[in-house]
């Protein structure tokens, strides 16, 4: 603990004494979601994937994704190549109870408390936020200063939410002068946990217990005492915090968790990524997340974090279908039961998640099927020990994007349509829907086709001419669902069926990734309230 003290004129010798009081910490500690943790090379500690701002956005990360191939993503960005780097931009200023006035003495705090981990483009401005809020009184600034920022920022009001940007989905208990008076018992110093995104999401639980012992373990001395944590987790990162509240001793060493836009049951623009990229969805994100499924896949295959965002066994079912030229469903749909083998593991149909020659990119570092079969069973179990309705600390919030219009449309199903082509002899609807990937035209993106043939002509008068040809069309749509562009409503509000969680507020006007960013206050008021309730019932040291 540090505090500021004013000298007076050494003419004055009377003594001073500064009687210091033991503070009861209740630390939070933010989660960020996938691929929102800085990772680096394991060997030579060189940064791959950095998200430092640049006017806001990750300009340099763009800039070096920019031109890379499908085989040169493949090689840097394997879960056993990559660490996390804790080097990422950190504030210059002092804020909260991080200050100083020497420049490097400041960056090393933030790093200690993991700021250096997690992208500044998604995250730091919200870090600065919760740590300026909750603990800016303790560096000079007037405590009525700091009561009214947060009572305007947790000013929500059980009334009338028909015509608001937020609305509860269980019964409300409004914020009260007693929450605000609670928290000026505690000091809530601000970390982040990054973590390797690439990795099965139950290692990254495990770091994540590590860092909430050490952050306890930190804020007990002679000044502190400090026996829980509080959880605010972004995207996947809400998996991760869910995986490490069910190891031993943690869900009593956690107060709460704050889930923000977590996809509960798994997203199906998880799929459309892997299958068409990003290149429809946001052309500046698809430099850096892969603009073709190919670009995709190279990365994605051999990530078991990132295929734990495919829709699980208890998302809807059918989700997945092949629409025939009349609009009817071709076959039954595809997921009756276990997405796993009926979709995921497949090789043998053009619409299994992964086309294996995809995992054998030129210039990269080729993964067998046997390895991505091993990835996908990571993920199955996954799902089946964290992912279920049970599966939440006793004192949760959340808050989800339901919004259907522009960048916040979500994919809640994923339609392959099939229209017909120009060639001449045809199959039919369902001898296509049972063709391999070798027997369709996939090179990953929209869209892809059945019987492709180009054909060159040279005529003395009128050159040369290219004329493309196809029995089949497949295309997907665009989304079309509510959500926030990434995880639809029909997921982001899954938490609400559970007994365990306290809250869920559904949310207008954020988008996935910036959810927690400067145009999101209403996300940032929503997360102040829940610290708040969730400081009421903290144990006290």
């Amino acid at each position: 603990m540090q505090y500021t003290w004013n000298l007076t004129d050494s003419k004055k010798t009377d003594s001073v004494h500064l009687r210091v009081g033991i503070s009861n910490t209740l630390p939070i500690i933010f989660v960020p979601g996938v691929m929102g943790s800085n990772l680096r090379s394991r060997d030579k500690k060189l940064n791959v994937w950095r998200l430092n701002a640049f006017f806001g956005q990750p300009a340099r990360l763009a800039f070096q994704k920019l031109g890379q191939t499908p085989g040169d993503r493949q090689k840097s960005l394997h879960p056993d190549r990559t660490e996390v780097d804790p080097d990422g931009n950190v504030p210059t200023k002092s804020v909260g109870s991080v200050f100083s006035d020497d420049a490097e003495e400041l960056a090393g705090k933030y790093r200690a408390r993991g700021w250096g981990e997690v992208g500044e483009s998604s995250y730091g401005s919200f870090l600065v936020l919760l740590e300026d809020t909750l603990n800016g009184h303790r560096v000079g600034k007037p405590k009525t200063d700091v009561e009214v920022k947060i009572a305007a920022l947790m000013a929500l009001r059980a009334e009338d939410t028909s015509n608001q940007s937020w609305r509860p989905e269980k019964d409300l208990v409004p914020s009260t002068p007693e929450d605000f008076k609670n928290l000026r018992k505690w000091y809530f110093p601000v970390y982040a946990c990054g973590y390797n995104w690439l990795d099965d999401n139950g290692n990254a639980a495990k770091l994540l217990k590590q860092r909430i012992n050490q952050v306890i373990a930190e804020n007990n001395n002679a000044n502190s005492r400090c026996e829980q944590v509080i959880l605010v987790t972004h995207s996947m990162g809400g998996l991760v915090a869910r995986a490490c509240q069910q190891l031993e001793g943690m869900e009593l060493s956690i107060a709460g968790i704050v889930h923000g836009v977590m996809p509960a049951d798994g997203a199906p623009v998880a799929y459309r990524r892997c299958k068409l990229g990003m290149q429809e969805e946001n052309g500046a994100a698809a430099v850096v997340i892969g603009r073709t499924g190919q670009d995709v896949t190279a990365v994605f295959a051999q990530a078991p974090g990132a295929l734990q965002l495919l829709p699980t066994q208890r998302y809807q079912r059918g989700w997945l279908q092949v629409l025939g030229p009349d609009g009817k469903t071709v076959q039954k749909a595809m997921h009756e039961s276990d997405p796993y083998a009926e979709i995921y593991k497949r090789r043998d149909r053009w619409w299994g998640v992964v086309k294996e020659e995809w995992l054998k990119p030129s210039g990269g570092t080729p993964i067998l099927w046997s390895d991505y079969l091993k990835f996908i069973t990571l993920a199955e179990m996954f799902h089946a020990q964290v992912v279920t309705p049970v599966i939440y600390h006793p004192n949760t919030y959340a808050f989800y994007g339901a919004d259907d219009r522009g960048t916040t449309r979500s994919f809640e199903g994923i339609v392959w349509q099939m229209t017909r082509g120009r060639a001449g002899e045809m199959s039919t609807p369902d001898e296509a829907f049972g063709m391999t990937p070798q027997q369709v035209f996939l090179d990953g993106t929209n869209p892809e086709y059945v019987g492709w043939e180009q054909t060159v002509t040279a005529e003395p008068q009128a050159g040369v001419g290219v004329e493309e040809t196809s029995q089949w069309e497949l295309r997907v749509g665009l989304a079309e669902a509510s959500g926030d562009g990434t995880v639809p409503a029909l997921s982001g509000r899954s938490p609400v069926g559970s007994t365990k969680v306290r809250q869920v507020f559904r949310l207008s006007g954020i988008e996935h990734e910036p959810a927690y960013g400067d145009k999101s206050p209403i996300a940032r008021q929503v997360t102040f309230y829940a610290i708040s309730k969730i400081a009421l019932e903290a144990r006290v040291p």
